[in-house]
Order: C-alpha cells, then sequence, then structure tokens
C-alpha cells in the first residue's frame, strides 16, 4: 500500500493483487516448449528472462502461432517488453499502463530487473468488480476482527472511507493502526482508502 500522508489515499498496489509465483521461460528454450507452458498455465503470454532471470521480452499465444517451426528458440520469437509494472505500482497507475498498451498481462520487475509477479487484466477487472454494499460489510468485519471500534466505514466505487481511525500518538498503537489499515487495502474489491 502506498499513503498520502495523515487522511490521505492509501491505494491498492500491484502486490496486492498480482500472481506471485509467475511463469517464465527462458529465451533458450524452443517455442514448442513455450506452447506447451502456456497451454499448461492457461496463459496468453509469458515472461521470458535471461540465464539472470532477468526480463528481456515477452512471448504470446500470437508470438507462437507466427512461427513456422516449433524448434526455433523463444529468443527468436518473443516481442521486447511493451511495458512492465512494479510491486509498488498503484492500481490506478495500472489501469492506465493496461489501457495504453492493450496487453492483457504485465510481468512485475523487481528493481533489478527480476520477474516477481505477473499481473493482467483480469487481475484489475476482480478488484473492480465488488459490490459496494458487500464491500462495507467486509471491510466491517475486518476493523472488528481486529478489535477496533468507533471507526465508521463507507464504501463508494470501491474507495473505501474510514471515518474515526485516529493515528495515535504512541508508536505501538500506530503500527496496530498500520497493520489494521493493511488489512483493509487487502480486502478484496478495495481500490484505496480514505482516512478522515
Amino acid at each position: 500500500r502506498t499513503a498520502a500522508g495523515d487522511g490521505g489515499v492509501i491505494a491498492v498496489l500491484v502486490k496486492d493483487i498480482m500472481n506471485a509465483r509467475p511463469v517464465t521461460i527462458r529465451t533458450d528454450q524452443p517455442i514448442g516448449a513455450a506452447a506447451r507452458v502456456l497451454a499448461r498455465h492457461a496463459v496468453t503470454a509469458l515472461p521470458v528472462v535471461d540465464e539472470d532471470g532477468r526480463i528481456v521480452g515477452v512471448v504470446s499465444e500470437a508470438d507462437v502461432i507466427a512461427r513456422a517451426r516449433l524448434t526455433d528458440p523463444v529468443g527468436e520469437a518473443m516481442s521486447r517488453v511493451v511495458a512492465l509494472v512494479h510491486p509498488e505500482t498503484d492500481v490506478a497507475e495500472l489501469r492506465e499502463v493496461l489501457t495504453r498498451t492493450a496487453v492483457k498481462s504485465l510481468p512485475v520487475v523487481d528493481a533489478a530487473d527480476q520477474v516477481v509477479g505477473v499481473v493482467s487484466r483480469s487481475d484489475l477487472v476482480r478488484v473492480f468488480a465488488h459490490d459496494d454494499e458487500k464491500l462495507e460489510e467486509d471491510v466491517a468485519d475486518v476493523l472488528a476482527h481486529a478489535r477496533v471500534s468507533g471507526c465508521r466505514v463507507r464504501v463508494r466505487n470501491g474507495i473505501v472511507q474510514l471515518t474515526g481511525l485516529d493515528a495515535p500518538d504512541d508508536p505501538r498503537e500506530a503500527s496496530v493502526i498500520d497493520a489494521v489499515i493493511d488489512a483493509v487495502v487487502a480486502t478484496p474489491g478495495v481500490v484505496a482508502v480514505r482516512r478522515g
């Protein structure tokens, strides 16, 4: 999650919704192997990595179909990375990238360009698919489980407004509030959290 100070917006991040167990393939593998991996995992594209696990491209179903010989290496058929995101990218930026590039999924990489996940349009759609009334109940359950009382919850378009969840002066209590906020942000359907 990312915060914009007291009373600011706390956004859902890519790491909150991505598949953290990405399937990748190396450049030296044959296209036939890529076809089998795509079919086995029911995905439309795979991040292509070098021998050190760094992202170098993407191989898609279209790339496989376009190759006449399934013995060609993946490195010859792959596309260069059109776009990628980081675990700390917020979903608003993810939405812009997916809209701008028209790709169905994106590799998620760390600072060393190591693939740490994959995030797809369907992952983002699931964030927006929850009913606000149901989401209010889910967030209220999270607060009750954390034994937080006196906090009012309102949800509009997936944005959770928490009123009465004040930041205490005691650092130990502040860490408890941070943990509660993390749990609310991780609730499926939450787009962002506002306090105040």
